[in-house]
Parts: structure tokens; sequence; C-alpha cells
């Protein structure tokens, strides 16, 4: 029987909250009349329509502007106080093929310009002058070891998930790291060293994570302008609402509905993307168990 992950089982708390989200809006702007249901319709278009305009730009300038810097500053100084190739020597001797790896050997072999898988297999087959995997198996090892070196280098200052993207980046192009390999060898400089990882691996997950705070603050602020000029709006007026404009003003509700939705999944995302994916609530087999909530989540994952 296949364990399920801490959480996956409350699937439904996401449709549930969707659900009701959407029901809610509907019924408080059928009863609020339709003056203010086309207030809102307008101001909650534009929370959504400004909010996916801009938060994009915000989240390269502010990226660029700021915590680029900041990532290189912390890397460099994860670099600098460790050692790469002596990790990749323990990692290759932790692989339970009872071989001492030299980490000078290593380092020249992963400092040339041949190819460095095909030449890393071969130096440990000859070790002690035996096969030691079949070079697929062995390959899989030893990718997973670029990506684990890299994922633990990033993780020590910057966030889990960060780190786990840039494990899977390495995972589906292995050879990216070998421009890495070449740059941390200076003994003096590992500044380039650290602008690499962080420009190939990281700037992609830290803009994601930028835009999602910038789409959340964005859309709160014109959802919080757009109640308040509900809530002015027509106050001294008390007009019978038809069954029509009732109905009308229950349609844009749901369109309200939807827009909440969709903050509710932005918040979500972002609070995955900060800490770990695993906890209780907010890890991704949950949402993907939902049936109507991991359609509103992708979006927002694939912005």
């Amino acid at each position: 029987m296949v364990q399920k992950v801490m959480g996956e089982q409350f699937w439904w708390f996401y449709d549930v909250i969707a659900v009701a989200a959407v029901l809610v809006c509907a019924f408080l702007t059928a009863k609020r009349g339709l003056m203010k249901a086309a207030i809102s319709v307008v101001g909650y278009a534009l929370a959504v329509g400004i909010a996916l305009s801009v938060s994009s730009s915000v989240a390269n300038s502010f990226y660029q502007g700021s915590v680029r810097a900041s990532n290189i500053k912390k890397i460099t100084y994860n670099i600098e106080n460790g050692d790469f190739y002596s990790d990749f020597t323990d990692y290759l001797e932790n692989l339970d093929y009872d071989v001492i790896v030299e980490t000078n050997k290593l380092e020249q072999i992963c400092t040339s310009d041949e190819d460095i898988d095909a030449k890393i297999y071969s130096y440990m087959n000859n070790i002690n002058n035996k096969e030691v995997d079949p070079e697929g198996m062995f390959m899989d090892k030893l990718h997973e070891g670029y990506a684990t070196l890299i994922r633990d280098l990033v993780a020590k200052q910057l966030s889990e998930y960060s780190a786990e993207y840039a494990a899977e980046q390495i995972r589906q192009k292995p050879s990216s790291i070998y421009k890495y390999m070449k740059l941390v060898k200076d003994p003096d400089f590992k500044q380039p060293a650290a602008e690499y990882i962080v420009d190939t691996y990281l700037e992609k997950p830290y803009k994601s994570q930028i835009r999602l705070v910038s789409l959340m603050v964005l859309m709160a602020v014109f959802i919080i302008i757009t109640v308040f000029m509900e809530t002015v709006a027509n106050r001294k007026e008390h007009l019978e609402e038809s069954l029509v404009t009732k109905t009308i003003s229950g349609v844009i509700g749901l369109f309200k509905g939807a827009v909440i939705v969709l903050l509710i999944a932005v918040m979500v995302r972002l609070y995955v993307v900060l800490g770990s994916n695993k906890m209780l609530f907010f890890n991704h087999e949950a949402i993907d168990n939902s049936y109507i909530f991991k359609y509103v989540y992708n979006f927002v994952r694939n912005m």
C-alpha cells in the first residue's frame, strides 16, 4: 500500500474553499444591488488585469535591482566556505563502489574540455580495474550527484524551493554544470562561479516568487479599494431590486468569487515556493487531487 504524503487526503479542503468563496460572493453581490455590482465588476476586473500585466515588470525590475546581487553574495559566501571537489569526491566514494577517488585527478577531469561524464566513468572503472556499474546506471547516479551538490549549496542560505528548482534544472541538462566546474576551480575569486549559479538556475524561481508577491499585493489593494467604493455607493438610496437585476448581480458575484479564488491560489503558491510543498494542506499532491482548485492553481503556477 502506497503511503500518502501528509495532507494529501485533505484535497477537498481546496475545493470547499473555492466553492464557498464563489457562492458567498454571488449571494452578497445579489443582495447589495446592481449599482454596487457594476462598481465591483469594474474594480475586480481591473484588479486582475493590472496585477497580471504589471507584476511581471515589477518582478524583473526588483530582481535585477536588488535580489540578484543579494543571491550572488550569499552563494559566493557558500562557495568560499565549502569545497566543491572535496564534496564531489565524497559523493563518488559513497556510491558503494569501494573506491578511493583522488580529488586532484577528479578536478583535472572536470576542468578539461573533453567529455567530462565519459572521462569520469572511465576513471571510476580504472581505479580498481573493474566496471563500477553499467554506463547508463552510473550516469544517472553521476547526474544526481551534480544536482545534489548544487541543491545543497543553494539550500544553505536560500529557499528549499529554489534549491530543488536548481537541482531539477541540472537533472534535465547535466552538462550545464560543466562551466561551473571550471569557474569554481579559481581558489581566490569565487564570484563568477556564484554569478553562474544565480543566473543559470535561480533567476526564474526568484522572479516567480517576486511576481507572486507583487500580484498578491496589487490584487489585494484593488479589491480593498473596490470594497470601499461599493460601501459608499448609493448609501442613502433604497431602491427595490427586481429579480432580473438580482440575477445579473449574482452573475457578477460569480466573477468576483473567481477573482477571490485566484487570489487564494496566488497565496497558496507563494506559501509553497517560500517553504516546502510537503507541509500539511499545502503539498502539490493534495492540490492535484482537487477537482476545481487545481485548475486555478495550475494557471498561477504556469504564469
